[in-house]
């Protein structure tokens, strides 16, 4: 299994020390060695860096920011390289782990799954859904140590003919497959009209307004079919969780390594 190497660094009005910002990248950790990795199969090891740091060479940055330039969540470098950008204030662990496990799975974002489409104005016909494990479930979190982290989906989440008692997230809060409850989100291409289509975070349903271009990477081309003010809204996870989150945080927890 390749190991990936991934820094967390804080560029934002919090001024978050750098033992702030190792707890949370030591809770990061054990969310990858004891709970993503045995269901996902990619790694990391995560570094915290203090601001005026540089990011190795080889290292897949994760910024917190007050704005963002190239747009909030998961983006590839003019070398190809990925990267995070990371919205500042509250909740900002849990986007961090967010945007962390949906860059280690599908780190150049086109990855896509076959499966029926969602939408009840549909006939059911076969779409490719873009793998984004955190956007399912995003409204949903647990803590390790005392550092809130996301929720995720698992491999089964895309497993229509799953049997009774699978589990489609960790913290088993999904009930089927391509189960999307509010706050949550998911994006899908649909080979017979060549757009994108989303279910958005209000349970409503939209389909882009162009063709997509299959030249380019699907997560970009999705983003871009959306347009800024959604793809912003989107990645606001302190906003959507602030709407639509179920209550307290969930109850399962880690304790020390």
């Amino acid at each position: 299994m390749k190991i990936r190497h991934v820094t967390l660094q804080d560029k934002s009005s919090m001024k978050l020390s750098l033992d702030q910002l190792d707890q949370v990248a030591q809770a990061l950790q054990i969310q990858l060695d004891r709970d993503f990795t045995p269901v996902w199969g990619v790694h990391a090891q995560v570094q915290a860096l203090d601001t005026g740091e540089t990011v190795p060479a080889r290292a897949w940055p994760m910024t917190i920011l007050d704005q963002s330039s190239a747009g909030l969540g998961v983006h590839l470098d003019n070398n190809g390289k990925p990267f995070a950008e990371i919205q500042g204030g509250n909740d900002w662990s849990i986007t961090a782990s967010h945007e962390l496990l949906e860059m280690l799975v599908d780190p150049l974002g086109h990855k896509l799954i076959r499966d029926p489409d969602i939408d009840p104005q549909s006939d059911k016909h076969q779409v490719e859904y873009l793998v984004e494990v955190g956007d399912p479930c995003e409204v949903f979190a647990y803590q390790i140590n005392g550092i809130s982290v996301s929720d995720f989906i698992t491999r089964d989440f895309y497993n229509t003919k799953a049997h009774a008692g699978t589990q489609f997230d960790f913290l088993g809060r999904l009930n089927k497959a391509l189960d999307v409850p509010a706050g949550c989100y998911i994006s899908w291409f649909d080979p017979q009209d060549g757009k994108w289509h989303q279910k958005q975070t209000d349970g409503s349903f939209i389909t882009a307004r162009q063709k997509a271009n299959l030249d380019k990477s699907p997560r970009d081309e999705r983003d871009a079919a959306f347009g800024d003010e959604d793809n912003k809204l989107r990645h606001d996870l302190q906003r959507i969780r602030a709407k639509y989150r179920p209550g307290a945080t969930a109850k399962k927890t880690a304790g020390t390594t």
